[in-house]
């Protein structure tokens, strides 16, 4: 947790609890404004939670990050309790420790800028829930799990994917079970309660005219790609070079403690991992499905399939959505589930060697996981975190409450929301974002520009021009700025742990002089 700084959309919820703050869509109770939306799709659900968490102990890289692991490992507990409940012990064993030893679970779980930690909760909650419905016909727990789901859609309105994969393999798989308790005053209290839960999205999409809704554009482009994203994700390979750098020469240190000195061990022994093999471990059990076809594992087989279908082709047929790692884990654990049903089934079976042989290749495929998460933390020591997740944030921080300035000019992305966070709000933050992202300015443009520049002891930040993974945009303001009359004067460099000057602090000085032309 503590290797990488805050990224930007990890950090994206801070602007509802510190200023500057984004209170744009809200509900006053009691004269409290209670934020509604973060932006069109994405709920202050995740801000709520955290707003309270923080009085407790306030934002740092692990304060951040331990709550979406507990949900996580909240997350793992629900699974195996799902698995157990249907399929038996065994498959919870297996899809519990195939889920624990995930990757791609992991690592996006843990830097939550998806976000996916609260998507997966409340998803295997709510199933939890509709479980211990369907057995006892109370209608409280299907209240408390579609009031879940409504949740779910409030945090992120992406949920739609996975809620409707689920609903269709319902209505495919599932047909007995639902005729028995779908009555109408069932469905009437399962509406109610989606509805209260997402009443902050329903409400802010009345007042705005369904802004949501325009979000979901129809496109083609790039499915090939967008499904090998799903692989990548699967073989835990996706975020190399993202979440961590490549070798880049920056100098390396000598790990100080013996746990960075044992993953770095590890990794030369394993040969740095990059993918594990529960790729290679899905495709097999979708290949040995008519071997299972007429065991109770054929329906869990096929539920997951056809819910991982229909999600996975609303992301994939969706204009920007579906290309990256943190929306193709929102179809965990359904690949789990398969896996799970398929071995716990073949495990079962009267083979000479087959539970052994089951337990044998569910061990390696655990540590294949390990390995390929151990050479994060591995890379993590020895090139340290990418640009946007630079651990030179928190030293630019402190640099910033010490700088003294009337204002604080951000010029370019990734930088404000993460410093926001790390200084409470307690920073005078600024930016000029779309200004430094412009060949010219027009004269709006011009007269925001000059009003920054002339903002009190106005510093300005951005990334260092020798950042060769990030297109600073510094360089495009200097430019605005010169021909208005001002000057780049640099004040500060900050570098990260291996030394790499990443950030920038410096000031733009009038190239005449102030106070004689006030006096003409």
């Amino acid at each position: 947790m503590p290797y990488p700084g805050p990224q930007t959309d990890e950090a994206l919820f801070a602007s509802l609890i510190y200023e500057p703050r984004n209170l744009e869509n809200f509900v006053q109770i009691f004269k409290h404004r209670i934020p509604l939306m973060v932006m069109s799709y994405l709920g202050a659900l995740k801000a709520l939670l955290y707003a309270a968490w923080f009085s407790i102990w306030p934002p740092s890289p692990v304060s951040l990050r331990l709550p979406v692991v507990l949900a996580g490992a909240t997350s793992v507990g629900l699974f195996v309790t799902l698995l157990r409940e249907t399929l038996g012990r065994r498959a919870a064993w297996i899809g519990g420790l195939l889920l624990a030893t995930d990757t791609s679970f992991l690592l996006l779980t843990t830097f939550d800028w998806g976000p996916v930690a609260l998507q997966h909760l409340l998803l295997l909650a709510g199933l939890t829930l509709l479980l211990r419905f369907y057995r006892t016909g109370s209608r409280r727990q299907l209240a408390a799990a579609f009031f879940l789901f409504g949740l779910a859609f409030w945090d992120k309105a992406i949920f739609v994917w996975m809620f409707t994969g689920i609903a269709v393999a319902s209505l495919i798989v599932l047909r007995r079970e639902l005729a028995r308790v779908a009555d109408r005053r069932n469905v009437a209290v399962a509406l109610l309660a989606l509805a209260a839960g997402a009443a902050p999205l329903i409400v802010y999409n009345c007042r705005h005219h369904g802004p949501t809704l325009r979000n979901a554009r129809y496109s083609t482009y790039d499915l090939a790609g967008k499904l090998r994203m799903v692989r990548s994700t699967l073989e835990g390979s996706a975020l190399f070079g993202y979440l961590t750098r490549e070798d880049d020469g920056a100098r390396r240190l000598d790990p100080p403690t013996r746990l960075e000195r044992a993953s770095l061990a590890l990794s030369e022994l394993a040969g740095r991992p990059r993918r594990n093999l529960l790729f290679y471990a899905l495709t097999g059990c979708l290949a040995l499905l008519p071997v299972i076809w007429r065991s109770p594992a054929r329906r869990a087989v096929l539920f997951a399939l056809i819910a991982m279908s229909v999600a996975w082709l609303q992301m994939a047929l969706n204009e920007g959505t579906g290309g990256s790692a943190h929306h193709s884990v929102l179809l965990w654990p359904l690949p789990h589930l398969i896996v799970a049903a398929t071995l716990a089934e073949i495990s079962n079976r009267p083979l000479r060697g087959a539970r052994a042989a089951v337990t044998a290749l569910v061990s390696v495929l655990a540590v294949s996981g390990l390995l390929v998460t151990n050479e994060y933390l591995a890379q993590f020591i020895r090139h340290g975190p990418g640009p946007y997740w630079t651990d030179a944030m928190g030293p630019l921080v402190e640099r910033l409450q010490t700088a003294r300035a009337g204002a604080i000019v951000i010029v370019d992305w990734g930088i404000l929301d993460s410093a926001r966070l790390l200084s409470r709000g307690r920073l005078p933050l600024y930016q000029a974002i779309d200004l430094a992202s412009r060949e010219s300015l027009d004269e709006q443009g011009v007269r925001t520009l000059r009003w920054l520049l002339e903002l009190p002891n106005p510093v300005l930040v951005g990334y260092a021009a020798r950042e060769q993974d990030v297109a600073p945009q510094g360089g495009r303001l200097a430019a605005h700025a010169l021909k208005l009359g001002y000057a780049r004067e640099s004040l500060a460099e900050i570098r990260d742990r291996h030394g790499r000057i990443v950030f920038e602090i410096y000031r733009f000085r009038p190239t005449w002089d102030p106070d004689r032309s006030r006096s003409r």
